[in-house]
């Protein structure tokens, strides 16, 4: 993938050098509308950039190629790294050389003068762009400089784990500068950073330095398969679950991916999602379940906040169900309330209210259940999607009852629990309305709707107490008989030990 400057194609600079000596099958290409490549180009079409790299990828998945590796430079490696999080299968290796981070830092202006007066002056400024054998010039309004600076990158905080990041970056580098590389490096959980002196953004008079750097790194990983799974978590045997942007949702994850405690496997990806409420979808969104092969999802929310912020708009083939889990416990305003203040008392809180939800939902949860035994299946690619209001609390409970019956260890249960508050609602704004609301602090509000690990732990323990096991939980409370927990634990769990597999083809 090539940056998007004036003269940049997929033979620019030192790509041509890196394919010869890569010891893999490599295909480079060029974004729409640039290079060699049809359609029509644009200024801050990053997205439409990570689309092409959807297209690209899954025609070679297609052809039976595994996808090992990305490689993108500067504007390339934007939209590379949106790929590599938003991706259904983790990429093993990403390496993102001289990309920027900080969109709005005014370079463009810096580093060419001439766009700032083109704007002010002609309202556009001419971009040049290399098409086949041509260079055609691009208008480009402060209408596409705006959408290029408002690009946000923080989505590169949720990189799997499994896939590792290289960095590249020249300490000359004057068009992106190499406080990017570090901004990058302190997001990116498995990441590498390798700096190089003297070089500038195209790496000029260092294509040999760039290309052996790359090429090192793969070796590396490719030859310490313990060093990459202690950068991938696994001495603690956690994977980092996937999460997935859907447009007007907040805290969409896959549940999948996480290893079993006996070591016999892992939990099935793509068939159990959850989320925030499903209320403010938009039609991308929409048609990003459908590609993810949503056919059902389970509303866990009481009537009134169903009546607040609406309920899932309907979408042909996907079924909505209603399951008020407080049904129960729950018959007024009041008593909502009521359930809520527990949460202000710390860990015991928590799991005092969380006890509430495993009582009052029990037979929900195991229509649930029951649900995913005659729908879902390992010969389908069919999937679920479990929400409440925000996808921490009673969406929360019901993961821990099914990762817990499926054999994950209680810590990675509470890990990936606390994982809401990484892409739990922003509430800051109407903070100080609650707790007034409720009579407490702005402080003690904050910490009621956080995701308590403490509180996960404990809610664990006191159902051990109460029921001897999660198995005990499902068949005493939701009526499962063992021969429903084997199905449900053969649905959900892939029963092969963790082996890395070779993710690419030699090269022929």
């Amino acid at each position: 993938m090539q940056n998007r400057k004036k003269t940049g194609h997929k033979d620019y600079l030192y790509h041509r050098l890196l394919a010869e000596k890569l010891p893999y099958s490599s295909f480079r290409f060029d974004f729409r509308g640039n290079g060699e490549s049809t359609g029509q180009p644009g200024y801050a079409n990053i997205l439409e950039d990570t689309e092409d790299i959807h297209t690209v990828a899954n025609y070679f998945e297609d052809q039976g190629y595994e996808i090992f590796a990305v490689i993108g430079h500067s504007r390339g490696s934007v939209a590379g790294l949106k790929f590599a999080t938003t991706v259904e299968k983790p990429l093993p290796f990403f390496v993102n050389v001289s990309g920027r981070f900080k969109m709005n830092d005014n370079q463009i202006h810096r580093n060419r003068p001439q766009i700032g007066e083109g704007l002010r002056k002609d309202g556009y400024f001419d971009w040049r762009v290399k098409q086949r054998d041509r260079i055609a010039t691009i208008k480009v309004t402060q209408k596409e400089v705006d959408k290029f600076i408002n690009w946000s990158n923080e989505h590169v905080s949720r990189m799997p784990m499994s896939t590792c990041v290289l960095t590249c970056h020249g300490l000359n580098d004057t068009i992106v500068p190499p406080y990017n590389a570090a901004m990058f490096a302190n997001k990116i959980p498995n990441h590498t950073l390798a700096l190089i002196p003297e070089a500038d953004h195209n790496f000029k008079g260092h294509f040999e330095q760039l290309t052996d750097t790359i090429l090192a790194f793969f070796d590396k990983h490719e030859s310490d398969s313990h060093a990459r799974a202690l950068a991938m978590g696994q001495n603690t045997s956690l994977v980092m679950p996937r999460w997935i942007d859907i447009e007007g949702v907040n805290n969409f994850r896959d549940i999948g991916g996480w290893p079993l405690k006996d070591g016999s496997g892992y939990i099935r990806e793509r068939i159990v999602f959850r989320s925030g409420h499903l209320s403010n979808l938009s039609s991308k969104g929409c048609a990003r379940l459908n590609e993810l092969n949503v056919r059902a999802t389970f509303d866990f929310r009481l009537k009134h906040e169903i009546q607040r912020d609406s309920a899932m708009k309907t979408i042909p083939g996907i079924t909505r169900f209603e399951y008020d889990l407080y049904g129960e416990s729950v018959k007024s305003m009041g008593d909502y309330f009521k359930k809520l203040k527990v949460f202000l008392d710390g860990e015991e809180g928590f799991a005092q209210g969380y006890k509430v939800i495993l009582e009052s939902g029990k037979k929900l949860i195991g229509d649930v259940f029951r649900y995913m035994i005659g729908t879902l299946s390992i010969y389908k690619r069919d999937a679920i999607v479990i929400h409440c209001t925000a996808g921490k609390d009673r969406t929360g409970v019901f993961i821990m009852v099914l990762l817990g019956l499926c054999g994950v260890d209680d810590e990675i249960i509470a890990n990936e629990y606390e994982l809401s508050n990484l892409g739990y609602f922003d509430y800051e704004n109407d903070l100080e309305a609650r707790a007034q609301k409720v009579g407490v602090t702005v402080g003690d509000m904050r910490s009621a709707l956080s995701a308590s690990i403490g509180g996960m732990r404990l809610t664990i323990q006191q159902l051990r107490e109460t029921y001897g096991s999660f198995e005990g939980y499902a068949q005493e409370a939701c009526g499962l008989t063992s021969a429903e927990i084997n199905l449900i634990r053969e649905i959900m769990t892939v029963p092969i030990r963790f082996e890395e597999r070779q993710l690419y083809r030699p090269k022929i």
